[in-house]
C-alpha cells in the first residue's frame, strides 16, 4: 500500500513542478519588432522558441489586448546552429512570424508581446517591449524572393520562372526583375497567396500579394549573373524583395519546347459514338474525325526558345495515344467553323504570363480526338496513355504534360448517352474579396443538349437563375464542335449583403434540355461589407 502511496505523492508533486519544469527548459526570443526603430505600415513579429513540450499556439498582445495568432512551425536555421544538442533540433522548425497594421493604433509609444501556449497548459510570455508608432512614415514595400531559392549559384536555361511576394499598405505599382542592376522585364502581380495573408490576417491585400515573371534566358548572355527583384509601390517608394546570382548555360540542345496539356485531366473518361455494334459506316482514316461523332477536345499552349530569334520556334504538334500518332497539326484546317488540329491559336493568357516570348499570343493548340473513330479503326476500350509531343525546328522535341503521358479511358457510347454539361465560373475567383452588388458571371456548354439555365448555389442554398444566352467568341474558338458555343455566357446580378461577412462558396449547376444537372464549378469567395443585410 505505502508504494502507491509513494507514486500518488510523486506524480501529484510532478503536477505541481510541471510548469517550473517547462519554464526552465523554454528557450525563445522575439526579433522583430526592433524598439529603437520607428514602426509604421505593417509591423512584423518574427521569433522562435524551443521547449521539449509541444508548442500549441502564439498569440500576439498589442497595449494588452489579443489581436491574433501567429504563423508557427517555421525553419530558422541560425537557431538549429546556435542549439545543436538540443534534442530532436535538426527536425525541430522553432520559427514564427506574424505582424499588424500600425495605422490601426495611434501614434505613440505601444506595447507588443507574445504568448506562448505549451502542451501541459501553461503560458509563457516572451519579448514584451515598447515600440514607437509614427504613421506618418512611409514604410518601403517588403516581401520575399521564393524563387529562385538563396542555396548557392542556380544554373538557369532557356525558361525559368521568377516567383514571390510583395506588400505594401499603399499597394503594389509594379515589380521590376533585374539582371546586373539593369531592369530585364516586369513581373505579373496579384496572384493568391493565402499563407502570407495569414500571416498579416489584418491586412487582406496580402492574400493576393503573388508575383511570377518567366525569364527568357536567351536575351541574356550565358555567364554568371546577379537576379534582383525590386518592388515599387504607389508613393514610388522601392525595395529590393530579394536577390540571387544565376548562371546562365544556352545552346540548342538545352533549348527544348514546354508547355502544358490542360484538356483533359488524368484518368479522364473519354467517350466515343459511331463504334457501336452494328455499326456499318466506313471508318474514317485520316485524319481519323467523323463530324457526326462526339468530339474530345485536346487542348494546351506550347512555346520554343532559340538561341537567335530566327532559330528555335515551335515546328510540330503531334496526339499520341498508347505511342501513335493519330492527329498532327499537318491535319490542321477549319472544322466545325474554327481551325482544329492546329498550332497558332490566341492565349492572351499565355502572353500575358510570357510577355517576352517569341509566339506566345498565339501559342494554343487544339486537337479533336473522335474516339469513336479510334475504336472503329482497331483501338480497343479501356485504359490509354495520351500525350501531346512538341518538336521545333532545331529536332529537339518533348512531351506534354510529362514524357510519361496521362493516362484516360475509352468507353463507347450510343449515339443516345447524354454527355454531362460543362462550364467555368469566371467571377468571383478564388478568394476573392467583394461587396455591394456584384455580378456573377461565367459560361456553359452542353455537347449534344441544349443548356436550358444555369442555377447558382450559395452555401447549398439555392439563390436563382443565371441570364444565359451571353456572345462568348472565345468559348466559340476553343469549343468550335459544340452548337451555340459562340452564345455561351451567363450572368447573375447578387447582393451580398444578403450574406454574412465571412467566407462563402457559389457553385454553379447547368441543366440541359433533358433536365440533367451538372455541376459546373465552386468558387470560395470573401464577402467585406459595412452594413450587411438581413
Amino acid at each position: 500500500m505505502w508504494r502507491w502511496v509513494t507514486r500518488c505523492l510523486v506524480l501529484a508533486l510532478l503536477a505541481q513542478l510541471a510548469p517550473a519544469l517547462s519554464a526552465q527548459t523554454f528557450h525563445g526570443a522575439v526579433d522583430k519588432p526592433d524598439p529603437a526603430q520607428v514602426q509604421s505600415g505593417i509591423v512584423p513579429v518574427i521569433g522562435w522558441v524551443l521547449n521539449p513540450l509541444a508548442v500549441s499556439k502564439i498569440e500576439l498582445w498589442v497595449d494588452d489586448q489579443y489581436q491574433h495568432d501567429a504563423m508557427l512551425n517555421l525553419p530558422r536555421i541560425d537557431i538549429i546552429e546556435a542549439y545543436p544538442d538540443w534534442p530532436g533540433i535538426h527536425t525541430a522548425r522553432p520559427g514564427f512570424i506574424t505582424g499588424f497594421r500600425a495605422d490601426r493604433f495611434s501614434n505613440g509609444p505601444h506595447t507588443v508581446e507574445m504568448r506562448v501556449y505549451l502542451s501541459d497548459s501553461s503560458v509563457q510570455f516572451l519579448g514584451r517591449r515598447t515600440i514607437n508608432i509614427n504613421n506618418t512614415v512611409n514604410q518601403a514595400p517588403f516581401g520575399y524572393l521564393d524563387i529562385p531559392d538563396g542555396a548557392g549559384i542556380k544554373n538557369v536555361s532557356g525558361a525559368f520562372p521568377v516567383n514571390g511576394w510583395a506588400a505594401d499598405l499603399d499597394g503594389i505599382q509594379n515589380i521590376e526583375v533585374m539582371i546586373d542592376g539593369g531592369i530585364l522585364q516586369g513581373a505579373m502581380y496579384g496572384d493568391p497567396r493565402p499563407d502570407v495573408g495569414a500571416t498579416y490576417p489584418d491586412f487582406t491585400s496580402a492574400q493576393f500579394s503573388g508575383f511570377v515573371a518567366n525569364i527568357d534566358s536567351t536575351r541574356i548572355e550565358n555567364g554568371v549573373h546577379l537576379l534582383t527583384v525590386r518592388a515599387i509601390d504607389k508613393k514610388g517608394m522601392a525595395a529590393t524583395i530579394g536577390t540571387r546570382t544565376v548562371q546562365v548555360i544556352n545552346n540548342d540542345a538545352f533549348l527544348k519546347p514546354f508547355g502544358y496539356l490542360e484538356e483533359p485531366l488524368r484518368d479522364a473518361r473519354l467517350y466515343g459514338t459511331g463504334c457501336a455494334p452494328g455499326n456499318d459506316e466506313p471508318p474514317v482514316i485520316s485524319p481519323p474525325i467523323n463530324p457526326e461523332n462526339h468530339i474530345t477536345p485536346i487542348r494546351g499552349w506550347a512555346l520554343d526558345l532559340g538561341t537567335r530569334h530566327d532559330v528555335g520556334r515551335v515546328s510540330y504538334l503531334e496526339l499520341m495515344v498508347d505511342g501513335v500518332a493519330w492527329l498532327t497539326t499537318d491535319d490542321c484546317a477549319v472544322r466545325f467553323g474554327r481551325f482544329a488540329n492546329c498550332y497558332g491559336l490566341p492565349r492572351y493568357d499565355v502572353a500575358r504570363y510570357y510577355p517576352t516570348f517569341p509566339d506566345a499570343l498565339l501559342s494554343g493548340y487544339l486537337f479533336t480526338l473522335d474516339v469513336g473513330s479510334l475504336m472503329n479503326l482497331g483501338v480497343r476500350p479501356g485504359q490509354h496513355n495520351l500525350m501531346v509531343r512538341v518538336g521545333d525546328r532545331e529536332g529537339t522535341f518533348t512531351e506534354l504534360p510529362n514524357r510519361d503521358g496521362i493516362p484516360v479511358f475509352f468507353q463507347c457510347v450510343d449515339d443516345t448517352f447524354n454527355f454531362a454539361s460543362y462550364g467555368f465560373i469566371e467571377y468571383p475567383t478564388s478568394f476573392d474579396y467583394v461587396g455591394g452588388t456584384i455580378l456573377f458571371r461565367g459560361w456553359a456548354l452542353d455537347t449534344d443538349e441544349q443548356i436550358v439555365n444555369v442555377q447558382l448555389v450559395i452555401d447549398g442554398n439555392f439563390v436563382g437563375i443565371a441570364q444565359y444566352g451571353y456572345p462568348r467568341p472565345d468559348v466559340g474558338d476553343q469549343y468550335p464542335f459544340v452548337l451555340n458555343a459562340d452564345n455561351s455566357g451567363w450572368i447573375f446580378q447578387f447582393d451580398t449583403r444578403k450574406l454574412t461577412n465571412g467566407r462563402h462558396r457559389v457553385t454553379a449547376r447547368g441543366v440541359d434540355a433533358r433536365g440533367e444537372t451538372t455541376e459546373i464549378g465552386s468558387v470560395d469567395f470573401y464577402v467585406a461589407n459595412n452594413n450587411p443585410q438581413p
